[in-house]
C-alpha cells in the first residue's frame, strides 16, 4: 500500500468515525437524559402528585402520550445502538486489516534482495574505431589473399576476411543478419567508401553464386575496390 493510499484510507476512516459519533450525539440530544438512562429521572424529595381527574380521549381514539414517538422508543434506540456498534466494529476490523497489509508489505520489501542491473549485450560497433584499426592492420594480408589463388575463391575469401576482422575485436553478428548484411554493417560503421563497398559486394555475390567463369578482370576490379576501401580508412597506399 502506497503512502497516498494509506493517507486516503486514514481520512476516510476518520470521517466515518466522526460521522457515527455525531449521529450518536444527535440521537442522544433528541431523546433527552431521561431516555438515555432507563426510566424517568425522579427527585426523591419531591412528592409525586396524583391527578384527581383524567381528561377524556379526543375523538375516541385513545390518549396521546408525549414522548411515545419513534425517537423515544427504547427498542428503536437499542437497534440504533446495535447498528452503531456493528459499524464501529467493522471500521476497526477494516483499519486493522489495512494496517496488517501495510506491515506485511514493509516486511516483504525489507527481506527482498536488491535487484541486480540487467546485463545488456554490448555491441563493439558502438565504438567503431577498434574495428577500423583492425582493418587497417590487416590491409596488406587481406590484399595478398585477394591476389592469390583463383579469382573466384580469392574474391570470396577477401569479402569473408572482413567478418574475420570483426571477430578479432569481438563484434558479433545479429541473429537476423546474413553474412553479407553483417559485413555491410561493419563497413558502414567504420565509414568505408560506400561506392567501393557496393562494387566489392557485387563482385563477391557474382563469384559465390554464379556459374560462369570469373576471370582476372573481376579480380582486378575487386583489387581496385578493396584499395579504395582501405584508402577511405586512412591505410594509405597498398601494394598493387
Amino acid at each position: 500500500m502506497t503512502s497516498r493510499r494509506a493517507g486516503t484510507s486514514a481520512v476516510v476512516l476518520t470521517v466515518l468515525v466522526v460521522g457515527l459519533m455525531l449521529l450518536l450525539i444527535m440521537f442522544a440530544a433528541r431523546s433527552g437524559p431521561q431516555r438515555i438512562i432507563h426510566g424517568t429521572l425522579v427527585d426523591p424529595s419531591i412528592r409525586p402528585i396524583t391527578p384527581s381527574y383524567s381528561q377524556p380521549p379526543l375523538g375516541g381514539k385513545g390518549r396521546h402520550h408525549g414522548g411515545d414517538g419513534l425517537f423515544h422508543s427504547t427498542q428503536v434506540f437499542r437497534a440504533i445502538g446495535l447498528v452503531i456498534a456493528l459499524a464501529l466494529a467493522v471500521l476497526v476490523l477494516w483499519g486493522a486489516y489495512r494496517l496488517l497489509l501495510w506491515v506485511a508489505a514493509r516486511v516483504v520489501r525489507r527481506g527482498r534482495p536488491v535487484p541486480r542491473p540487467e546485463l545488456v549485450d554490448f555491441d563493439v560497433l558502438d565504438d567503431p574505431e577498434p574495428l577500423a584499426d583492425e582493418i587497417r592492420a590487416d590491409a596488406v594480408d587481406q590484399l595478398a589473399l585477394l591476389l592469390g589463388g583463383t579469382p573466384r575463391n580469392a574474391i570470396v575469401a577477401c569479402w569473408d576476411r572482413f567478418e574475420e576482422q570483426a571477430e578479432r575485436v569481438h563484434a558479433a553478428r545479429k541473429d537476423w543478419e546474413t553474412s553479407s548484411e553483417f559485413t555491410l554493417r561493419l563497413l558502414e560503421r567504420v565509414s568505408a567508401d560506400p561506392g567501393a563497398v557496393s562494387r566489392l559486394e557485387a563482385l563477391y555475390h557474382e563469384a559465390r553464386f554464379s556459374t560462369h567463369e570469373i576471370d582476372e578482370s573481376r579480380r582486378q576490379a575487386a583489387v581496385e575496390a578493396l584499395q579504395a576501401i582501405h584508402l577511405s580508412l586512412g591505410v594509405g597506399a597498398v601494394p598493387g
